[in-house]
């Protein structure tokens, strides 16, 4: 079991690193496609990896099974990644980064509610308190001028709490009956058919030019095979092992990996404030880990789902 912890924090922490650095590719992309577009290319190349890995059709089982998987991929695909995206067309990129960060506290909430075995702890609120003011610090940095954007800072928090809901709905399911594999898959897939209508509206245009360019695909490819297939596989599992809560309050740890990433890949300065900022941080997310609930499941009593 301990062993399966520590391979879990491993797991997770090398999801949050690479989704920490896909803001200088998802940056390069936005010069050449939109983000709906962006979204849907990744997503096709994450779901045909998979498809490549196990060619095979996999049945519905169950009516219930399957509304839970267009749910997920509904919520923690295409309305997370939207809303996300299009906030910042209407709000600062602090608003946004600051608000999508309270994530973690979101899931602490509805999994409080949803749940019967991953309820809220006085370590949980602790934590997210040290956790918010660490990235407050270090998206405003100095700068602490919040300016009040209706429209695009409630898209960030629907945003944050549509990615809570699709924790707890992961975090649900059976894996003795489903892999990590085929839940992944199987999100990805409905998350697709829920981007179909917007392939015939202005936020979608047909360019196969633009794709032809070596630096538009390497970002996609980059997106869809680390940041989504990879990662999502892995984190699907990490939801399953820790829990949804303490799954997601390693999030926190996304505005620090951020901040060291640009400082190496783009000679960013880190200053003291940020700094400081991290550190809240990792005490933050120091706090959220101890005494949390176990999931109430363990998978070392089940038979592991066959992958495909």
């Amino acid at each position: 079991m301990r062993k399966n912890m520590m391979l879990s924090y491993a797991l997770a922490l090398s999801v949050v690193f690479i989704w920490s650095v896909t803001f200088v590719s998802t940056k390069i992309l936005l010069e050449y496609l939109s983000p709906t577009e962006i979204l849907f290319y990744r997503y096709v190349i994450a779901y045909l990896l998979f498809f490549a890995a196990g060619p095979k059709v996999l049945w519905p089982r169950s009516f219930r099974d399957e509304a839970k998987f267009a749910l997920a991929g509904f919520l923690g695909v295409t309305l997370y990644f939207l809303c996300e995206n299009f906030a910042l067309l209407y709000s600062t990129a602090s608003n946004v980064s600051l608000l999508v960060s309270t994530a973690p506290m979101l899931t602490g909430l509805v999994a409080h509610f949803m749940t019967k075995n991953e309820k809220i702890t006085a370590n949980f609120i602790y934590g997210c308190v040290f956790g918010l003011a660490g990235v407050f610090l270090i998206v405003f940095n100095g700068h602490f001028l919040l300016e009040l954007n209706p429209v695009g800072d409630l898209l960030a928090m629907i945003a944050a709490l549509s990615f809570a809901f699709y924790s707890i709905i992961i975090r649900d399911f059976n894996y003795s009956s489903y892999s990590a594999a085929v839940i992944t898959r199987k999100t990805f897939f409905y998350s697709l058919v829920t981007l179909i209508p917007l392939l015939f509206t202005p936020l979608f245009d047909w360019e196969p030019e633009v794709l032809m360019r070596g630096e538009v695909m390497g970002h996609l490819f980059f997106l869809g095979l680390f940041a989504s297939a990879l990662c999502f596989l892995f984190w699907n599992k990490v939801i399953w092992e820790l829990g949804a809560v303490r799954a997601n309050n390693l999030i926190y740890l996304l505005p620090p990996m951020s901040m060291a990433s640009a400082a190496v890949i783009l000679n960013e300065k880190i200053t003291l404030l940020a700094a400081g900022g991290g550190l809240l941080i990792l005490l933050g997310v120091y706090l959220s880990q101890k005494r949390v609930p176990d999931p109430g499941k363990d998978p070392e009593h089940l038979e592991p789902a066959e992958n495909i």
